[in-house]
């Protein structure tokens, strides 16, 4: 496991020669919540029967879903994405890393090299006798835009035998720095494979980073692999597949965002839409391929406008990619008034059929909602600030309000796990405006926030007390309470580099790193006027009471807005005994000397309740 430092690799080596590891920013390898735990199970071993798939075998992980296929695969812990990888032969792969298939980092998990992920394929009908002809080919990269395996980690195939039920080591290749794609070619000529329930998998081996830092040590050693191709009639020499495929998706088509508030939108309108998108194929047949791209926009509400944009024809030459920028002209035009969502589908229309005729279409969804967003919502690494120095150190990230006259309601991040989830240290979310093009006056701050990990790539909201007038430039961010690494989602295929900002000693400094925050600020637009859910807004002249941290390890401190005194704070067991109360203008409380468990706090001021929560108190956190 590395880390990404001023741009470059940083071995932990330097974490061991050091007692202390000085403050600084980091960026390391990401971690990503991937399905729910209800889905986990493998599916039946099964050698025999009518769901044994026939040839060829063919996926090239170009599909919708982060699980693999379930007609082609009998487990899911691989994650099928198209952010990690560089240059992939077609759109989509197959990342095997350090994390379960529940999104958390293996709980056997070590230093040295484990067994972490794999790939199974169901049972194939591999029963031709004396067959010469059959071959199994791959693509695959370490690294990527994730992280780059040691030496000491591989990937590795292996084939099952039917007749003997073992598995066996056909092919290995030891970690290294990240390089492009390499095709793997194998033939299967051996009796005990060429049966009726054969199978193949991939496996990879990884090691967590050997850091005195728990919370550094973060998901690692990323394989990605793509087009897995298992058919008859092939040779050594036979490496192309009858494919002409797109390898990367359109994109946003805002200029400077992936989202903003729809309302907001309206006030700038085509100045934020771009006037090109990008086109990028590849021909992996040894035959020329021909296609007439085209841009599909099609509005999602009802009785919603359509787009239709037919590119110039194109002939690919064989094994060659081409990446160009085709021009458009759409201004995102809608009836509707809080939000839109426009689906985007780039075709190539190809006059042939090919091998996967799937993966010459690639939708993505051009969203309006209330926020607005740099990032793609997919985390190919994670950020942060560790070290001695760094308990009180600050990230703003900037952002322009098109509408001076929306008021700023929440806050969404997305944060990646750490091993044991190290990284669940509160945090103080904080807002700014711009002095002298950074981060400026500190405009509102809140306590009483941590991490929390939820589904794939989901944000998780952190809603204002009180909503705030802000103005046409600010920042959002946090005030870290420890010297923890909190690993922020950070996105690396958009650049918003510009706009991180980073304060340690108290001076703020430009971020080293490219990419983006997974930072989104959210507006008033839709929160009272649709159906999403709304969270209590504390105006003036309204009380505001609040407890934190939850879970508590002994001192509860209690926030309130306004300042309320002559408080009574009462805490209960789950048997309704009364186990503590203070009287005053109290501010924090002590539970040092309640044993662990789940209690009831009550707060009330002059016979009037004013709060009842469930506090779980735990003096080993």
């Amino acid at each position: 496991m590395r880390l990404f430092r001023n741009g470059l690799f940083l071995l932990l080596i330097m974490s061991l020669i050091s007692p202390a590891l000085r403050g600084q920013e980091m960026l390391v390898s990401s971690g990503h919540n991937r399905i729910p735990a209800n889905n986990l199970s493998e599916a039946p071993f099964k050698t025999l029967g009518s769901d044994t798939l026939q040839l060829p075998f063919v996926d090239d992980f170009s599909g919708t879903s982060v699980i693999p296929n379930p007609q082609l695969w009998s487990d899911q812990f691989a994650y099928i994405n198209g952010g990690f990888a560089l240059e992939s032969p077609s759109w989509g792969v197959a990342t095997l890393d350090a994390m379960d298939a529940n999104g958390a980092i293996y709980e056997h998990a070590t230093v040295q090299s484990f067994a972490a992920d794999q790939l199974t394929s169901k049972p194939i009908n591999l029963f031709y006798p004396g067959d010469q002809s059959v071959f199994l080919s791959f693509y695959y990269q370490p690294g990527g835009l994730g992280d780059a395996p040691e030496p000491g980690d591989s990937l590795v195939l292996e084939f099952y035998s039917p007749n003997q039920q073992s598995w066996n080591w056909i092919w290995s290749v030891p970690g290294s720095a990240s390089h492009e794609f390499k095709q793997v070619m194998i033939q299967i000529t051996s009796s005990q494979f060429l049966q009726q329930g054969f199978r193949f998998r991939f496996r990879n081996y990884a090691s967590l980073a050997n850091t005195y830092e728990p919370s550094l040590q973060v998901n690692a050693d990323h394989w990605h692999i793509d087009y897995v191709y298992l058919a008859r009639n092939r040779s050594e020499s036979n490496t192309d597949s009858p494919d002409l495929t797109l390898t990367k998706p359109v994109g946003s088509l805002l200029i400077n965002h992936t989202a903003i508030p729809w309302e907001h939108f309206q006030n700038v309108g085509l100045s934020a839409v771009k006037v090109t998108f990008p086109v990028s194929i590849r021909n992996l047949s040894n035959t020329p391929r021909y296609g007439t791209p085209s841009l599909e926009i099609q509005s999602l509400s009802e009785g919603g406008s359509l787009f239709e944009r037919e590119l110039n024809p194109l002939e690919i030459s064989p094994f060659e990619s081409l990446d160009y920028d085709a021009s458009f002209n759409y201004g995102f035009t809608e009836t509707v008034r809080d939000s839109a969502k426009f689906r985007v589908i780039l075709r190539l229309n190809q006059i042939e059929s090919d091998l996967i005729p799937g993966n010459d279409t690639l939708e993505s969804l051009q969203v309006f909602k209330n926020y607005y967003a740099y990032d793609d919502g997919t985390a190919e690494a994670g950020y942060g600030l560790v070290g001695e120095g760094t308990k009180n150190a600050k990230i703003a990230y900037k952002f322009r309000n098109l509408s001076p006259g929306d008021s700023l309601v929440g806050v969404q991040f997305y944060f990646n796990r750490s091993f044991a989830d190290q990284n669940k240290k509160y945090f103080l979310l904080a807002i700014w405006d711009e002095v002298n093009g950074q981060p400026g006056n500190l405009l509102y701050q809140q306590e009483g926030s941590i991490p929390v990990f939820s589904g794939i790539n989901d944000f998780q909201t952190i809603p204002l007390r009180t909503k705030q007038a802000i103005p046409a430039i600010f920042y959002v961010g946090l005030i870290q309470t420890t010297p923890d690494f909190l690993n922020l989602g950070f996105d690396r295929n958009n650049n918003h580099q510009g706009d991180i900002f980073y304060n340690i000693k108290g001076t703020w400094q430009k971020t080293g790193f490219e990419g983006s925050l997974m930072i989104r600020p959210l507006f008033t637009t839709l929160s009272t006027k649709t159906s999403i859910p709304v969270w209590p807004e504390h105006t003036e002249g309204k009380t505001a009471i609040h407890i934190y941290p939850n879970p508590v390890r002994n001192i509860l401190t209690i926030s309130s807005t306004p300042e309320i005194g002559n408080l009574t704070v009462s805490v209960f067991d789950l048997q309704g005994r009364l186990m503590h109360e203070s009287r005053g203008n109290i501010r924090q409380v002590n539970l040092g000397h309640l044993p662990g468990g789940l209690y009831f706090v009550q707060i009330s001021n002059r016979s009037k309740i004013l709060l009842r929560e469930k506090v779980i108190l735990s003096h080993e956190q």
